[in-house]
């Protein structure tokens, strides 16, 4: 278990050990994205540089290793900053966080054109970061506008 409450599996145990042989960096958090063949890390902030090493020496060390496709975020413990660092490479305009009846909800508001790329195929790249914020942040939903 990481730091912030965040339970994971023996595997996602198993790649953040690997990942910090290749570089001595805090995780917060790994996901197993079995339909994608990926591996998403949540680094400490200031170190998803680190992670991902020279010219991508580490990312690429470790995706050789584990033979799958790797993917950094890098946390912040301000809850808008960590929403656009999972949208990345989209750059959303504007993230705000709305108290509703069910909960805290992340507004999130992007160019038009980047709203098929902020949603993703099948909706992946949105329930990536529903996922993510939910196991960071008191969160319950992530809408994006």
């Amino acid at each position: 278990m990481t730091g912030n409450g965040v339970k994971l599996s023996i595997d996602e145990m198993q790649f953040i050990t690997i990942y910090q042989g290749i570089v001595n960096i805090k995780i917060r958090d790994c996901i197993i994205e079995e339909s994608e063949n990926k591996v998403l890390f949540v680094v400490e902030e200031g170190q998803a540089g680190l992670a991902i090493g020279k010219r991508g020496t580490n990312i690429n060390k470790l995706k050789e290793l584990i033979a799958r496709d790797v993917e950094i975020i890098e946390y912040s413990s301000k809850p808008s900053i960590f929403i656009k660092n999972c949208f990345l490479p989209i750059i959303p305009k504007d993230v705000s966080i709305q108290n509703r009846k069910n909960g805290r909800v992340a507004v999130v508001t992007v160019d038009q054109k980047d709203i098929g790329l902020a949603i993703g195929r099948d909706g992946r790249t949105i329930k990536k970061v529903k996922q993510l914020v939910a196991r960071q942040f008191d969160i319950v939903d992530v809408v994006i506008k």
